[in-house]
């Protein structure tokens, strides 16, 4: 665009100039000429200036998408949770449901086995059984004894009643359960092909944004303002959290002082025999042995099962948060004038992300450049971040557990691949995240 928009500016030129050696009767052709270049100058500039905007239309539009499909992937996971609950409720009432079949039987079994005594003891037993007493203390007990008889018989009914209404209940809770379950699997099938359309979409545009963008000036100062949004976040959550440290640092501090008073008027009493203790010579402390970082370059890196312990006690014993291979390592070029701050694991589209430790959700949410990002903060000032997803599962302010799934990995912010942006930093630095993973 910018070599014909050249061109014709070169034509326009030389329109010019030649018309000054131009006879007076071709001058008028020359202003023809001359218009007809205007005119196309016009037009192109008008061509450029669309093309801007539509530039900037597609790149809206991939957003757009990228976040209605990490709505759609949250509502696919949500749908999955849904279906795995109605499975457990559906296998515990048909466990439920044997169990009082089998109940029901015996109560049968039992019931059945008393009317068939009565039935063979004839109807008349009862008064036979009388009438041939003489005793009055037996007729009364015979008595006791058949009323005895009726009671359990009485009772035996009522518990077979009880148990077959409570099994009709539990076979119409379990037949509700899979009709729920029908829905959900159904849903679910639905979801899933309207996020395989929204991907196809969003391919398709982002398609045609790659081929508008074009200069690696314009990419390298795209790339610093992302990298400087996203200090700014990790600046004002650090920020943030400094204040409440001060705060509660503020609360104890006269108590603190009493302590410090004490400690003071005991190291007085004891700094003679300090003193002495200097004179001696000292053993010289053995170096403590640091464990080399494992390069990480297209490593194939695999999830594990992390203890739900601080994060800062889990040097070099924390699981990755993807299963994949590393393509991008921490510090690497990223370009002529940058370095990666984290690394890059491609893995699946979809496939779940894992929290690395215990900690609280920090940020949840779009961020240009990393996509649905979620930043979760852990104990003594440290932090985990991971871009590019597809969609996030959690919100700021709730807590997550070692290993909980937090995200799903994608390709969001115009990635080329599906993979996972991660970063460990410290306060605000950057750390390798090679150092804490196994």
């Amino acid at each position: 665009m910018n070599g014909s928009l050249r061109t014709t500016t070169i034509i326009c030129l030389l329109a010019f100039f030649g018309a000054l050696f131009l006879p007076v009767s071709s001058q008028a052709d020359v202003r023809n000429d001359k218009k007809e270049v205007e005119r196309a100058v016009k037009k192109l500039s008008g061509e450029i200036d669309e093309k801007k905007k539509e530039s900037g239309y597609l790149n809206s539009q991939v957003t757009k998408l990228e976040k209605e499909l990490g709505d759609l992937t949250s509502q696919y996971h949500t749908t999955e949770k849904k279906i795995l609950d109605a499975q457990k409720r559906l296998g515990k009432a048909n466990i439920e449901r044997t169990e009082l079949n089998d109940e029901l039987k015996q109560q049968q079994g039992a019931l059945a086995q008393q009317l068939q005594a009565m039935h063979t003891a004839g109807e008349q037993s009862h008064l036979r059984l009388l009438l041939m007493q003489d005793n009055p203390a037996d007729i009364s007990r015979n008595i006791e004894y058949f009323n005895i008889l009726n009671r359990h018989r009485t009772k035996k009914i009522q518990q077979l009643n009880k148990t077959s209404k409570k099994l009709e209940a539990v076979t119409e809770l379990a037949a509700k359960e899979r009709t729920k379950l029908r829905g959900l699997n159904e849903k679910l099938s639905i979801q899933k092909a309207t996020v395989e359309k929204k991907l196809a979409t969003r391919e398709h545009a982002l398609k045609q944004v790659r081929q508008d963008l074009s200069g690696k000036e314009k990419r390298l100062n795209k790339l610093k303002n992302q990298e400087a949004a996203l200090q700014q976040k990790i600046n004002r959550i650090t920020q943030a959290a400094n204040k409440k440290r001060e705060d509660a640092a503020a609360k104890v501090a006269k108590a603190a002082e009493a302590k410090r008073a004490a400690e003071q008027r005991r190291q007085q009493a004891q700094r003679p025999v300090q003193q002495a203790a200097r004179t001696q010579p000292q053993p010289t402390p053995a170096k403590k042995a640091v464990a080399k970082a494992p390069k990480a370059t297209g490593k194939q890196v695999t999830t594990t099962r992390t203890a739900n312990k601080a994060f800062s006690k889990m040097r070099g014993k924390l699981s990755w948060p993807v299963s994949g291979r590393v393509i991008h390592q921490y510090a690497s070029r990223r370009n002529e004038k940058q370095r990666w701050k984290g690394i890059v694991i491609t893995a699946p589209g979809g496939a779940k992300v894992n929290a690395i430790a215990p900690g609280k959700v920090a940020f949840a949410g779009w961020m240009e450049g990393y996509g649905h990002l979620i930043i979760i903060e852990h104990d003594r000032n440290y932090m985990s971040l991971y871009g590019y997803n597809r969609a996030v599962f959690k919100r700021a302010g709730q807590t997550v557990r070692a290993n909980e799934t937090i995200a799903a990995v994608g390709n969001s912010s115009g990635q080329s691949q599906n993979g996972l942006y991660f970063e460990i930093r410290h306060k605000t630095v950057p750390q390798n995240p090679a150092r804490w993973l196994q």
